[in-house]
């Protein structure tokens, strides 16, 4: 028959067990506007938008007028500027600190994301944030689980009794009452998604009573009882969304954190594209400097020769200052080199290129405009729905929101329905002790009711307003947020469209620059001789060249930066990456 009973509990617990196998269950919908229903919001603002949308592409392939007319020597007057393709990355670095000749390695844009995503120490906290709020969500579910509880307990008692004699005289004999009992009590109490909390439980008593003059049937007896007990919140405290607030808040925090190392890791592989497209830039002009010095320097040894016929020495003097000022610059670059080296050093922070090396990072392939095609209300949408920040903030309206469900349920009177069912048995052994329970002979229960609530009750409505500000504050910094993602889309495409066009523009003008540059070779080839004033003319168009391709490189540069920071705008970084995030890790491919 006990075996019977733990079928019957066994069943039971089954049944628990499967109601409470989700226990988040289905929140409904929140009271008032949640993150989604904010996100929506501002996502149907922009679709509705009156303004008409474009989708423009850049670098844009018509060429300009300059290009067409000079298309039929486009390669000669490439070869002709300086730092093409051709040229490579080959240039002087000067010395290093050790004061001996910098040395350079070379690295890709993908391999310096990869190091300073392996090594950043803000990404590494941040990637562990999501593993620690795991724990803290697990904690929230565990207040679910089935709490085991068993007693046991073992009383002799031995109490001397008086007994009354009955052969006379009034004698009192001493006697003895005896009694041994041993209890156990096993039971597993459950909390329910409603709030409230249910226990199953068995007691099992045996007595043995040997006092003095008295006979017990059964003797030693066996006990049981067999009870279910039900505490159920009526008003303060029913249902799931208090029952399951304390499991969807630490969902949330879980969320942010996985947010925020997101947001963490597209704000570091963004700086390093932007410090390794600087490094880029600053590679090309030291180029272009070194270049220009060179022909500077060809310049004075020819008005060097000069002095004996045509050229005054304010000529000469006025050309090597000019000379040495391009050296001058020349120097200043390769320090910007170095430093641009030792910025993306920073970012990597490995041991294999540390910053204290003197080893100068040298990029690889060429620098070129990554093609793009834009769109400003797709990237507004992308940036709602996708930006790291934004997320946070929509799950903080979330959070709040179950707050102030929570606060308005306190703010009701507590009635709580207490209901015990007990089955009593009792035997001369275990099996009949259970065998009087199963049968529910003797049956006992307790229905009640108990109600509770301060007069005024102020503490719970203040309570309940301060959670409708926190709300409505969370909302009101969402808003905010949004016309700062927003601001930072434009921002970001504006820079694209911008430096999409000086790339053309300053394309155009170093063409024509270069076209300039070969018809002064044309006419210095042709004549007898170089006279002050053409050598003059030389220098002149020299800087025209090389400042033409300082701004097309820079434009270029600017233009990709613009991409990285618009990518990071739309919180679409790791996408393009195909990157993402895993908890315990800072990120995998």
């Amino acid at each position: 028959m006990a075996q019977k009973i733990h079928c019957s509990i066994g069943v039971i617990v089954a049944c628990l067990l499967q109601a409470c196998a989700n226990p988040l269950g289905d929140l409904g919908k929140l009271d008032g506007n949640s993150g989604v229903q904010a996100a929506e919001t501002a996502i149907s603002a922009v679709r509705n938008s009156a303004d008409t949308d474009t989708v423009l592409s850049f670098p844009q392939s018509n060429p300009s007028p300059v290009e067409i007319s000079l298309q039929n020597r486009a390669e000669e007057l490439e070869k002709i500027s300086p730092a093409n393709k051709s040229d490579g990355w080959d240039s002087d670095l000067g010395t290093d600190l050790h004061n001996n000749i910098a040395v350079a390695q070379e690295i890709t844009m993908k391999n310096a994301i990869h190091y300073a995503i392996e090594n950043n120490l803000e990404l590494e906290i941040a990637s562990l944030e999501p593993a620690s709020t795991t724990q803290s969500l697990v904690s929230a579910n565990a207040a679910f689980d089935f709490i085991l509880g068993a007693s046991v307990t073992s009383t002799r008692s031995r109490i001397p009794q008086q007994q009354f004699n009955p052969d006379g005289g009034g004698v009192l004999n001493a006697s003895e009452s005896s009694i041994d009992i041993f209890a156990s009590k096993v039971s597993l109490t459950k909390q329910l998604e409603s709030g409230g909390t249910i226990t199953l439980s068995t007691d099992l008593t045996r007595t043995s009573n040997d006092a003095s003059g008295f006979n017990y049937t059964p003797n030693p007896a066996w006990q049981s009882i067999g009870a279910v007990e039900l505490n159920q919140p009526l008003l303060r405290g029913f249902g799931e969304t208090t029952a399951l607030s304390q499991i969807r808040l630490a969902e949330i925090v879980h969320g942010q954190a996985l947010e925020q190392a997101r947001g963490v890791l597209n704000k570091v592989i963004t700086e390093t594209e932007h410090a390794y497209l600087q490094l880029e830039l600053e590679w090309k002009v030291l180029q272009i400097k070194q270049w220009l010095l060179v022909q500077g320097e060809s310049v004075v040894k020819i008005l060097e020769i000069r002095m004996e016929y045509d050229t005054s020495e304010t000529d000469y003097a006025q050309a090597v200052a000019t000379v040495e000022q391009r050296r001058a610059d020349v120097i200043n670059q390769q320090a910007s080199v170095q430093a641009a080296s030792d910025a993306l050093k920073q970012l990597m922070n490995t041991d294999i290129l540390a910053l204290d090396s003197e080893v100068v990072l040298q990029p690889t392939g060429d620098l070129e405009a990554n093609p793009v095609s834009i769109s400003l209300r797709a990237s507004l949408l992308t940036a709602i729905e996708k930006r790291p920040d934004l997320r946070q903030l929509a799950m903080s309206i979330d959070s709040k929101s179950i707050n102030v469900q929570v606060a308005k349920n306190a703010i009701l009177p507590k009635l709580d329905l207490q209901a015990q069912m007990s089955l009593y048995g009792l035997g001369n052994s275990a099996d009949g002790g259970y065998q009087d329970v199963s049968e529910a002979e003797h049956l006992n229960y307790v229905v009640g009711l108990t109600f509770q609530t301060p007069l005024g009750n102020r503490a719970a409505k203040a309570e309940y307003e301060s959670s409708q500000i926190a709300r409505t504050k969370a909302m009101a910094l969402y808003r905010q947020g949004v016309q700062t993602a927003l601001l930072a889309v434009k921002t970001a495409l504006r820079a694209i469209v911008t430096n999409g066009e000086l790339f053309q523009a300053n394309r155009s003008y170093r063409i024509a620059q270069a076209e300039n540059m070969r018809a002064l070779t044309i006419e210095e080839e042709t004549m007898a001789g170089l006279t002050p004033t053409f050598l003059s003319l030389k220098l002149q168009t020299q800087s025209g060249l090389a400042s033409a391709r300082i701004s097309e490189c820079t434009s270029v540069v600017n233009y990709n930066k613009a991409i990285a920071s618009l990518y990071e705008s739309m919180g679409t970084t790791l996408d393009m990456h195909q990157m993402a995030i895993e908890e315990g890790n800072n990120s995998t491919p």
